[in-house]
């Protein structure tokens, strides 16, 4: 028995470090970027986007299998998360058995609904409906004068009656972990915008664009000119040269820029890191307290390898502004 019971140690203790050490790999795998993305050939560019692609594909898929394990995991516990809500809200609320079963029914009569939301706001707030109706046409000095009198007997209560104090400690406990995930969530959403500023003002310089047009005019040209002979091919030639020292100029003007972004981009993720795990742990822990269900360790990892992913999906353009290679002369 006590092999069986260290067996299970073992693997417990495997599964929770490989959940641990999953971000931890793939930000080992992530390829340099390369030293140089002008002077490069066409298959080295090419050899570079495909070893990206391959790994960017390879995570996806653990993305998927992640979202997924997790999802499975939900349903599975969901029956027993529906009774633990029930549960939660007839001890919150003070809600009979017939209560809940009503609440069941989607064809409760309007003087139902009322019926069990005065009971629920009685039992929250030791305040009917009518009160706070009454509440809403006082002037300002009444309602001051009803919510000091008002949190004197909330005081009073509490201290009367344990009960209420570990609902109310419970219902805050719980306000400030959702509180705490909306704060992540902001942050994580400020990095997100921090890195699309990296790269927006070079996709948005008007000055990418008129070389872009440029050299398709001069394109359109050429193509124009082919197969009819008289006599243009030192245009044809001329236009030519105009395109591939303009492909030139184009990759030397923004490769490095985009290099720029991209050890950025690197360096912000890297730092960033421990507030997208932490966005996985608070996560799990308000699905935890909301449903009873506890989610799968590795499922904490998922926003930290989305942000991976974001970062190769990058560097696979790294020689997105390389519009001409050396075998293109022959």
């Amino acid at each position: 028995m006590k092999k069986i019971i260290c067996s299970l140690i073992a693997v417990s203790f495997a599964v929770l470090v490989s959940a641990q050490n999953r971000t931890a790999d793939y930000m080992k795998k992530i390829p340099a970027l390369p030293r140089d993305s002008c002077n490069v050939s066409k298959a080295g560019a090419e050899s570079f986007k495909t070893q990206v692609s391959s790994l960017e594909e390879q995570l996806k898929g653990e993305i998927d299998n992640l979202n997924e394990t997790v999802d499975q995991h939900m349903k599975s516990n969901e029956g027993a998360a529906q009774e633990r809500a029930m549960k939660q809200m007839s001890q919150q609320y003070g809600l009979s058995q017939a209560d809940i079963e009503k609440l069941k029914n989607k064809n409760l009569s309007a003087a139902e609904k009322q019926e069990i939301a005065d009971k629920m706001m009685q039992q929250q707030t030791n305040m009917s409906m009518g009160e706070v109706k009454n509440l809403s046409k006082m002037s300002d000095a009444g309602k001051k004068a009803y919510a000091e009198a008002y949190a004197t007997e909330a005081m009073a209560v509490n201290q009367a009656d344990p009960q209420q104090k570990a609902k109310n400690d419970a219902a805050k406990s719980q306000y400030d972990m959702v509180s705490s995930q909306q704060a992540i969530n902001s942050k994580i959403s400020a990095i997100g915008q921090k890195i699309a500023a990296l790269y927006s003002p070079i996709e948005s310089d008007p000055e990418r664009q008129k070389m872009l047009d440029r050299m398709d005019v001069w394109h359109n040209k050429i193509m124009s000119m082919t197969g009819i002979d008289y006599g243009q091919g030192k245009q044809m030639d001329s236009l030519a040269v105009l395109i591939k020292n303009e492909k030139i100029a184009y990759c030397k003007k923004y490769t490095p820029k985009y290099r720029a972004a991209l050890r950025k981009h690197l360096e912000i993720l890297k730092t960033s890191l421990p507030d997208y795990q932490s966005l996985g742990n608070i996560t799990a822990e308000v699905t935890k307290t909301r449903t009873g269900i506890e989610m799968p360790a590795e499922g904490t990892e998922i926003p930290a390898l989305q942000a991976i992913d974001g970062y190769l999906t990058a560097l696979q353009d790294a020689y997105k502004y390389k519009l001409h290679f050396p075998e293109d002369d022959n």
